[in-house]
């Protein structure tokens, strides 16, 4: 009987043991839910949904709480404040979302002081890294895109190239890089133009693209609004038709395509995630959104999907390893280095910058059994951030 009675009671201590250790990990999210760029908060959203369908949402039985929170737009007044509120009043132990560089940059000394790590799932302004030890970047950097298209322009028989991108920071980076690139490889700028951020009507300046007549057009625009306008500009301006070349990022995802229609066909860019690629974890990605919100159709991911289910996967990996109470060093620490199968393909995440090392492909818009897709047709493999060479 004493035996018995030690034995329950080792029994009972155990599994009030395995009852503390079992926690809730609060993450808020910080994106754009309203307005202009509600989209990328739909797409985040719909991601970390479909995650948590297929992976449960606690990892060894602590919890994994999102606390979304819409930040609306570019504002990083606004960014900073949410974050303080999650980190003071939540009481959360990671942040993650970000879409607008800006707002990410301004998270940056709240971040420090609190140490809180961050998973950054877009904001692409390469220096953004470098201003917290706390952040990691799970997307991608302008840099990384604006290389391989400058690239693929200077031995393809483009001698000309005019610029436009968005007048703040990933604006800048694309411009920086793309110009570096090509004219090193022995093209020729015939002119740089920064749009503010808030500009609606882009007519004007694709009607002085037109007059200036470069052999291609090289944009960046923030995904959404701008570069839909952007592209329906270059088409409907009569640029297309002068046979001016369109080079762009990531303003030619599928999710865009229906917007402008078949003037897109043959406009070639640079990213690291191609919709319609075959790896395996695209394909699980991919069936888990359409699942859980295809409504009846195949649902298409971008970018926003793909960084918001690379993100909890490494914070689920990370929970998994270090249990729910991690520093914000050990988080970080953890992540350093790590590797795993992505739905864009291997990633990498450098073990100093933070960043990720992944594929970057060039790819081109074709119409496929009626569907305006890219295709790619080239890639440069497992690059780092040439924006901090």
């Amino acid at each position: 009987m004493k035996k018995l009675l030690a034995i329950t009671a080792a029994i009972v201590m155990l599994l009030g043991v395995d009852s503390a250790m079992a926690a809730k990990v609060k993450v808020g999210f910080i994106a754009p839910f309203s307005g202009g760029f509600a989209i990328w908060g739909k797409q985040f959203r719909d991601s970390v949904e479909a995650f948590q369908k297929l992976n449960g949402t606690s990892v060894n039985g602590n919890e994994i709480e999102i606390i979304y929170r819409d930040v609306g737009g570019p504002n990083p007044a606004k960014a900073k404040q949410l974050a303080e509120e999650l980190i003071l009043r939540d009481r959360v132990k990671i942040i993650t979302g970000l879409v607008f560089s800006n707002n990410t940059m301004a998270l940056a000394p709240v971040i420090n002081e609190a140490q809180v790590p961050t998973v950054i799932m877009n904001a692409a302004t390469s220096k953004i890294t470098r201003m917290s030890d706390m952040f990691v970047r799970v997307s991608m950097t302008l840099p990384q895109q604006s290389r391989p298209v400058a690239l693929w322009a200077a031995k393809n028989g483009v001698k000309t190239v005019y610029t436009i991108v968005s007048d703040y920071a990933p604006g800048h980076d694309a411009e920086r890089q793309f110009i570096k690139d090509y004219t090193s490889h022995g093209g020729k700028i015939v002119k740089s133009v920064r749009i503010p951020l808030r500009t609606t009507d882009y007519a004007p300046f694709l009607e002085n693209v037109l007059q200036a007549k470069p052999d291609a057009l090289y944009i960046f625009m923030p995904a959404g609004p701008p570069s839909i306008a952007t592209v329906n500009a270059w088409a409907k301006r009569g640029l297309k038709k002068a046979g001016i070349q369109l080079l762009a990022t990531g303003e030619m995802q599928q999710i865009f395509l229906p917007a402008t229609g078949d003037a897109a066909i043959g406009v070639v860019s640079a990213l690291h995630y191609t919709e319609t690629n075959t790896l395996p974890a695209n394909l699980a990605m991919r069936k888990a959104l359409t699942d859980l919100h295809g409504k009846g159709k195949d649902y298409i991911p971008d970018i926003a999907s793909v960084g918001a289910w690379d993100g909890m996967r490494l914070i689920y990996d990370a929970v998994g390893k270090l249990g729910p109470d991690f520093t914000g060093k050990q988080l970080i620490d953890f992540s350093r280095g790590r590797e795993f199968d992505s739905p864009r393909g291997p990633l990498k995440i450098d073990p100093v910058e933070r960043d990720a090392i992944q594929n970057m492909y060039i790819r081109r818009v074709v119409k496929r059994n009626g569907v305006l897709v890219n295709e790619d047709f080239d890639v440069m493999p497992m690059m780092k951030d040439p924006g901090k060479e």
